[in-house]
């Protein structure tokens, strides 16, 4: 049986579980902000769901909360200056540098108080240029001396046992060399256009037998000869002996007791042979060719027997350790003169030797030169001057 009273229309009420607030927790590195209470937004309930904490859990969440809520109630209780002079990041990280600049200022000075000592007092840089200076100038002097008391005489004696040497290669009469040496060369020139024999007696060709084909009549051969009677001067031998005798006749000059003062004295000397041995190379190497006109009217073609017709002319030269023999053909082509020409040569020995000689000569007097004219790069040294050379710097 049904029953109706006054709240029968009315829902019956359900128990409502609501959750306790969240607590406000604040941080103290964060700013402060009003004091006023943070309200929680409202939650929605809902009616079916029931608290499930146990008696237990239940008060450990009040614990916890009263705990939290005593922290945010010290915190609030603080001042901001207290913060800012405890927990801000300059101030500790000026106080840690100022500890350490203390600390490592104190160290070094118990340790250089202790351990170090004042450094040595230095020489000021000029003096100690000044003292090396002298003591170059002094050295420099001391071996300048010996240069001039022992090395120039072995190099000068030296010098003349080479030149004596090749003075003795040159077939002509020469510092006591009798000379008069005879050498028999035959020169030839293919296809048989040119076939000479000589004898070559000193700086002369005392015999010779020419025959050489004339370029305008190819079977036409040309015959001439050279007698003892009328021979062909090489003037170029006779030049590089005189040259090597002059060489000679330099060093002789100088007394093996005779002490050089200065490097002027030597260089002199020096310079002299050095001239001398040039020239006389040079006349071997590179003879001095004579123009087709001056060599038709010399005095060696007038020798010839039988003489030349015009248009034909010969010659004998050395070059290097060569002796060389030219045939001359002229030609008149409108008017204007050409000549064509044909040489043999042949090799001399004595030359060759001669020439090795004068090359060793002139690269050791050459080196001492050299040695003395880095001495006069300096102030001028004398024998005796070392004290007054060092003092002047």
């Amino acid at each position: 049986m049904l029953k109706f009273g006054p709240n029968w229309f009315s829902r019956p009420q359900s128990r409502k579980k609501t959750k306790p607030p969240r607590p406000s927790v604040t941080f103290w590195d964060q700013p402060q902000q009003d004091q006023q209470p943070q309200v929680p937004p409202p939650q929605k309930t809902s009616r079916k769901k029931k608290s499930c904490l146990r008696p237990v859990e239940q008060q450990q969440q009040q614990i916890l909360q009263q705990q939290v809520s005593w922290s945010s109630v010290d915190h609030d209780s603080q001042p901001s200056s207290f913060e800012e002079s405890i927990f801000s990041r300059q101030n500790s990280l000026r106080t840690s540098v100022t500890s350490q600049g203390s600390c490592s200022a104190s160290f070094a000075a118990s340790s250089s108080s202790s351990s170090r000592r004042p450094p040595p007092p230095r020489r000021p840089a000029r003096r100690v240029m000044a003292d090396s200076e002298k003591e170059e100038a002094v050295n420099l002097q001391v071996e300048f001396e010996w240069v001039l008391r022992e090395e120039v005489h072995s190099v000068l004696k030296q010098l003349h046992a080479i030149l004596v040497e090749c003075a003795h290669r040159f077939p002509v009469p020469l510092y006591g060399n009798e000379g008069k040496k005879q050498d028999k060369f035959v020169l030839t020139a293919a296809p048989e256009q040119l076939k000479c024999v000589v004898t070559l007696t000193g700086d002369s060709i005392t015999h010779a037998d020419i025959n050489f084909k004339v370029q305008r009549q190819q079977q036409q051969t040309q015959r001439t000869t050279i007698t003892q009677d009328y021979p062909w001067k090489i003037q170029q031998v006779q030049d590089a002996a005189n040259h090597l005798q002059q060489a000679i006749n330099h060093i002789d000059n100088v007394d093996s007791s005779y002490n050089f003062k200065t490097s002027d004295e030597v260089l002199h000397i020096l310079g002299n042979i050095l001239g001398a041995l040039q020239r006389g190379r040079t006349s071997l190497v590179v003879p001095r060719k004579k123009p087709i006109d001056e060599l038709m009217k010399s005095r060696n073609m007038k020798a010839l027997s039988p003489n030349l017709p015009e248009d034909l002319a010969i010659s004998f030269y050395i070059q290097s350790h060569k002796l060389i023999f030219v045939a001359y053909q002229l030609t008149n082509f409108q008017g204007t003169m050409k000549f064509d020409s044909c040489q043999a040569e042949c090799s001399v020995p004595w030359l060759n030797e001669v020439l090795v000689l004068f090359t060793v000569a002139l690269q050791l007097c050459q080196q001492l030169k050299d040695k003395i004219s880095v001495f006069s790069q300096y102030k001028d040294f004398t024998v005796g001057s070392r004290s007054a050379s060092a003092l002047s710097y």
